[in-house]
């Protein structure tokens, strides 16, 4: 089969399904088998393609029909410049996360944070890339309930070189010391509303990273009530949140800090930014 032709039957598999774009997906799948670039395809679309690599397209285009994400199915993703292993049973990265790693470096920056914690690492995208990015010079502590998180995230921390140090922890449970900013990317999902979410991410992805209790306000509560133990004077607590939660979350906090919304890139709110209160 050529290129143009399998570029053609695997939008077929793919018509109709509403969490792919076929175009771009088919795509993706042949440029990751064949380890070439887009131009590629499109300069050698009359190339034939080895049964091998016919055989592994049309069997990921079977998994993506059952909604298994392409993260899953080839090991990794990528997030601010660098390629990370993402492993099943671990949240996936989102693009929208980078705003906050900007906003994070913007603080460091400016406000000469030694120390960070993150609650609920996942795959390590944060602390491994605010680890990377501010060049070591800050220590950053990682923590995650899920062994699922916390082995992804050695593995990255291995594979990028990173120093950041990484405990299997409930939220504070076996932090010790205080830092200059906290960040967490908690579970946000009203409980009601998991099953509305597009099947990839509803039966593939963790519930334990999505489920953020009745009003997915849940950790955010349990964070800011234990924060302000664990933070330093004058200290930093940045939340990522759901596109319509910043004011629930906003009021949450103001009573000890002093609060920022942040927008992403579509222009929804995505990071609140929390200074404790002198």
């Amino acid at each position: 089969m050529k290129i143009k032709d399998a570029l053609i039957e695997g939008r077929k598999f793919l018509k109709n399904l509403e969490y792919t774009d076929p175009a771009f997906e088919t795509r993706k799948i042949l440029t990751e088998l064949l380890n070439k670039d887009l131009y590629y395809l499109i300069a050698h679309d009359d190339e034939e393609l080895e049964k091998s690599i016919e055989e592994k397209y049309f069997n990921v285009l079977t998994k993506r029909q059952e909604g298994i994400p392409l993260q899953y199915i080839f090991g990794k993703e990528d997030f601010y410049g660098r390629t990370f292993t993402v492993l099943e049973n671990v949240l996936i990265p989102r693009q929208d996360t980078e705003i906050s790693v900007e906003i994070i470096l913007k603080l460091v920056k400016e406000n000469n944070i030694k120390n960070m914690l993150e609650i609920g690492c996942g795959t390590g995208i944060v602390s491994i890339t605010v680890d990377l990015e501010s060049e070591g010079k800050i220590n950053i502590t990682s923590v995650d309930i899920s062994p699922y998180a916390i082995k992804n995230s050695n593995i990255n921390k291995k594979i990028l070189k990173s120093n950041i140090k990484i405990l299997k922890s409930n939220l504070f449970e076996k932090v010790d010391e205080k830092f200059d900013l906290i960040y967490s990317n908690p579970p946000y999902i009203k409980t009601s509303e998991i099953e509305n979410l597009q099947v990839e991410v509803r039966n593939h992805e963790p519930r334990l990273a999505l489920d953020g209790g009745s009003d997915g306000l849940c950790f955010y509560r349990k964070i800011i009530k234990k924060s302000q133990d664990y933070l330093n004077k004058n200290g930093f607590l940045v939340f990522e949140i759901g596109y319509d939660e910043a004011e629930d979350v906003s009021l949450l906090m103001r009573k000890n800090f002093n609060v920022e919304i942040f927008k992403d890139l579509n222009n929804l709110d995505r990071v609140v930014v929390g200074q404790l209160k002198v």
